[in-house]
């Protein structure tokens, strides 16, 4: 590749980067001023172009019916396609959809098990996670944590989804 071709290549990456963030940004923007339809607008390219923010983000949109019609089935698979990407924020998402049995069949070890991947970054899985704990027979915690583990070694292509 030559130099001009180099550089040509570089501003678009820049100029695409940029153009993502900020209609990642201005969906935030729109969502803030009660908006949830734009934000939808805005973000349903970007997820379907394999934006992880986008993408969980998007998800909650569908989960929780703001700007659209609640869609469990839809924020769970967003919410997984997020996750696979390692964003703490799909895996408190699917912890809950699990915990609640939004989207999916309830199960507290499958939520615990979202929950344990991010539990570092978020106080409220951290919390769910002791919760969780106390219901859960220690066998199975102890097989749900290494399965954690072992997701997250994988840099979470091994975690069942």
């Amino acid at each position: 590749m030559r130099w001009p071709q180099i550089f040509l290549f570089l501003v678009f990456a820049i100029t695409v980067g940029k153009a993502v963030a900020d209609d990642l940004n201005n969906g935030f923007m729109r969502l803030s001023e009660g908006k949830p339809e734009e934000a939808i607008r805005l973000w349903t390219p970007l997820a379907e172009a394999g934006d992880k923010v986008a993408q969980a983000s998007l998800g909650l949109l569908y989960q929780t019916g703001q700007g659209t019609t609640p869609d469990h089935a839809r924020a769970v698979e967003l919410f997984k396609k997020s996750a696979k990407q390692g964003y703490p924020f799909a895996f408190t998402a699917l912890a809950n959809s699990y915990h609640e049995g939004l989207g999916v069949e309830k199960s507290s070890r499958l939520a615990l098990f979202w929950f344990l991947l991010s539990a570092d970054v978020d106080p409220n899985a951290a919390y769910m996670v002791e919760a969780l704990a106390k219901e859960i027979p220690s066998p199975i915690f102890d097989e749900v944590v290494a399965d954690a583990i072992k997701c997250q070694a994988s840099n979470y292509s091994s975690c069942g989804l």
